[in-house]
């Protein structure tokens, strides 16, 4: 019969939600690196690392449609316009 302790059901008894939040702050994150990594190019000059990084950045943000003008809104907010 294997385990029928009910240990493998023990999470119904407590949780009924168990589905997480899937998508809440992608773009704000996503939005967030590239902020950052400008900053880091800003304060450390060009370096390959950076390349590499921003194009990663640039394709997520280009997947997930982040237009040019939220970036831009974004980055004057922070002052780095």
């Amino acid at each position: 019969m294997g385990n029928t302790s009910g240990a493998k059901y023990k999470h119904m008894m407590y949780n009924v939600s168990r589905v997480r939040q899937k998508s809440g702050k992608k773009l704000q994150k996503a939005i967030n690196r590239y902020i950052d990594l400008v900053k880091k190019e800003r304060h450390r000059g060009t370096t390959k690392w950076i390349i590499k990084t921003r194009e990663k950045a640039l394709a997520r943000i280009k997947k997930m449609g982040i237009t040019q003008k939220m970036l831009d809104e974004a980055l004057t907010k922070r002052g780095l316009a």
